[in-house]
């Protein structure tokens, strides 16, 4: 098992940065996603650890090794990297079986490469189609094949481009769960360039948020999703009712969820900002009482599992969103009493500046 450790890397292609300062950990053994919008960076950022891209600047340590320095590029058939591209890129003249061990050292003999393939097939659940050939195979298949060969050379590190984007909604869960356990039970390092949040937050020890060439945020599923930096990062992980808020010097906050009049002559200057509130960190009450902020229900989208209400708050007409689990006994036009149930997020004015 190998760590990851990327300082300062930059790159540069057709004279435009694509990635700039980037910063990145991730501990041996792990399975880590690099989550973002199309044009971030993330696949320039899986090949430049892989080897198949120079860096402009900064480097790359794949445990105590350096890879990857201004002075100093290993190439990629030497960083024993297994790579998984988009739509598994087997080799159509190739049989299975030849795919597998097409990685493999020349000099082995033909029994223990034969061993190996098996030993990798049977690993992914492919036992039996050695002499098939990539064009029998379901897009499935192919991921599976694509893994098998990554993993036979044994390597320190598995890189995984988008593997399961060709896939439809309902395979691509079913497969990527296979994979993702099949890594984690090999121990190998592994890290996967994805644009999927719900398939990061699932299957990810590490998730690092890239935006504009860099990673802006990294940390546990749950790290990255409760304690966003920004309300442009939390979008990257699930929905989000941006609230704008003041915040005082008692650390009171006055918002269109706490509709209360604060005497701000009496105050030090206040600080201008948002609060970012998860829709299932909002409370529904159809029992309204006196002092309670209220809500008018103007749309529900049902999902069967859970429902997402969109509400206008009280009379700032603030738009917000509240997720309810379970049947709702709830209709649009309702008046409501909602309170906020979550974490304080707050994020100050001069934070959303420097788009954090």
């Amino acid at each position: 098992m190998t760590s990851l450790e990327i300082n300062d890397l930059s790159v540069d292609l057709n004279s435009r940065r694509v990635l700039k300062n980037l910063y990145l950990q991730i501990p041996s053994g792990s399975f880590a996603a690099i989550l973002g919008p199309s044009g971030c960076g993330k696949t320039t950022l899986l090949r430049s650890i892989a080897g198949l891209i120079t860096p402009s600047g900064g480097a790359i340590r794949f445990g105590k090794q350096l890879v990857s320095v201004s002075s100093l590029v290993l190439p990629p058939h030497k960083r024993n990297i297994g790579y998984v591209p988009q739509e598994g890129g087997l080799f159509p003249h190739l049989s299975v079986a030849e795919n597998v061990s097409f990685s493999l050292a020349r000099k082995i003999s033909d029994q223990e490469r034969n061993q190996i393939v098996n030993e990798m097939l049977d690993l992914v659940g492919m036992k039996g189609f050695n002499d098939r050939s990539p064009q029998e195979l379901s897009g499935g298949q192919q991921t599976r094949i694509a893994l098998a060969r990554a993993l036979a050379m044994k390597p320190a590190m598995v890189l995984l481009d988008e593997p399961f984007a060709a896939l439809d909604q309902a395979l691509r869960v079913d497969i990527s769960e296979e994979v993702v356990a099949l890594l984690k039970k090999s121990g190998t390092t592994s890290i996967m360039v994805t644009h999927d949040r719900e398939d990061a937050l699932v299957s990810a020890d590490v998730i690092a948020l890239m935006r504009g060439g860099t990673v802006v945020q990294s940390g546990t599923p749950a790290q990255v999703y409760l304690n966003p930096i920004s309300a442009e990062v939390a979008l990257s992980t699930g929905d989000i009712d941006v609230i704008p808020a003041i915040k005082l010097a008692n650390s009171q906050y006055s918002t269109a969820l706490n509709e209360v009049n604060f005497n701000l002559a009496n105050q030090p200057a206040a600080n201008l900002g948002q609060i970012l509130i998860r829709p299932e960190e909002i409370s529904i009450n159809n029992q309204v009482t006196a002092g309670d902020v209220t809500a008018t229900i103007i749309k529900i989208n049902y999902y069967g599992h859970d429902a997402l209400f969109e509400l206008k708050v009280g009379q700032s007409l603030q738009s917000i969103r509240a997720r309810i689990t379970g049947p709702s006994q709830y209709r649009v036009g309702d008046t409501v009493s909602i309170s906020h149930k979550g974490p304080i997020r707050w994020i100050a004015a001069e934070a959303q500046e420097l788009n954090l």
